[in-house]
This record gives structure tokens, C-alpha cells and sequence, in this order.
């Protein structure tokens, strides 16, 4: 704990940052532990989790809300993501660092956000690739910036805007085949 208190500049900030810990830290290596299976692992996790907290702490605006948990939730599971990577010799595929030029298609995705249909969009999103998901969910729900997130990831802030354009043209996707089927049944 005196680690992370020490990258934490205001008395403010070491004061959040030891009620989040000592609020969530349980519940972050329990998340973990589901994923990695293995109690040392999901304590490698967690420590990674907070460690990137402290660069990100000015994320989180109220201690004890649901986006709060949330938040963590996200970076822990992208940190134990991240260790199942290391212990498995997984890579990025090549494909992933290819950059996709959007096109000049309307976005159905910000008319959905708009509109009643929160809860299947919500459920689409579930289905999205952990790794595209958790870029989504940082970009959408935390607002980070493409820099932010890559950090927060471990990945080149070129791979963290791939992966978030393909999420969004992936979720395109499945709203137009609700549209379609929606105006299919009429």
C-alpha cells in the first residue's frame, strides 16, 4: 500500500485512493481469481489494477458508486487478461494493428444510444470480444482518451483506436440486423 501512496502527490488523493483500496480490494481479487483461477495470480492482478488506479485516479469521482466498481472491474479483468497472455504465449494478431479507415455510413450506433433500445445495446456489447469490449467500455463509459486507455492496457494507443473502431463497427453490425429484423416483422 505505501507503494501506491507514494505515487499520489495530494493528502486528498492518498486518502481516496486508501478508501477505494481497502472498499474494493477483496472484491478485485475475487473478479480475478474467476478469471485466472489461481489465488497468487489474481493477487498479481489486483496489485497490477491499482498500480495503474493511481495514474487514473481522477477517473473516479464518487468512492462508493456502481461506476466505481465498474471501473475497477474493467481494469482488473483487463489485467488478468493480460496475465493469461503472458502465461499462454498469446500474441496480438497482426491484423489487429491494421487500421480501418471508417466509412461514410451513417452511425446507428449514436442514434441507439439515443433512443429506448439501452438494454439490447447493453446485451450487444456483452457479446463483443473481451478485448474489444474493455476498450469500448473505457472509451464510452470512462471517456478515456485512446493514450489513456493504451496505458491503462499495455498496448500502442494506434491498437487501443483499432480496437475500439472495430467494437463500433462490430456493434453496427448487430443493431442493423435488429433493424432489419424489426422492419422485417412489421
Amino acid at each position: 500500500m505505501l507503494l501506491y501512496l507514494s505515487m499520489l502527490d495530494t493528502q486528498e488523493e492518498k486518502d481516496k485512493f486508501t478508501f477505494i483500496y481497502e472498499q474494493y480490494q477483496h472484491f478485485c481479487w475475487y473478479v480475478a481469481y474467476q478469471l485466472l483461477g489461481d489465488a497468487h495470480l489474481a493477487e498479481d492482478a489486483v496489485q497490477e489494477a491499482f498500480l495503474a488506479l493511481t495514474r487514473h485516479l481522477g477517473k473516479v469521482e464518487q468512492v462508493e458508486s456502481p461506476r466505481t466498481k465498474k471501473f475497477l472491474t474493467t481494469i482488473v479483468k483487463s489485467k488478468a487478461v493480460d496475465i493469461m497472455r503472458k502465461n499462454k504465449g498469446e500474441f496480438c494478431s497482426s491484423d489487429e494493428l491494421d487500421a480501418e479507415l471508417p466509412s461514410g455510413a451513417p452511425d446507428l450506433l449514436d442514434q441507439y444510444i439515443t433512443k429506448e433500445n439501452y438494454d439490447y445495446l447493453i446485451s450487444c456489447i456483452l457479446e463483443l470480444d473481451e478485448a474489444y469490449r474493455v476498450v469500448f467500455e473505457y472509451k464510452y463509459l470512462h471517456q478515456m482518451s485512446d493514450a489513456e486507455i493504451a496505458q491503462l492496457l499495455d498496448i500502442s494507443p494506434k491498437l487501443a483506436n483499432v480496437r475500439y473502431y472495430r467494437a463500433r463497427k462490430k456493434l453496427q453490425e448487430m443493431l442493423e440486423k435488429e433493424v432489419a429484423g424489426r422492419a422485417g416483422s412489421r
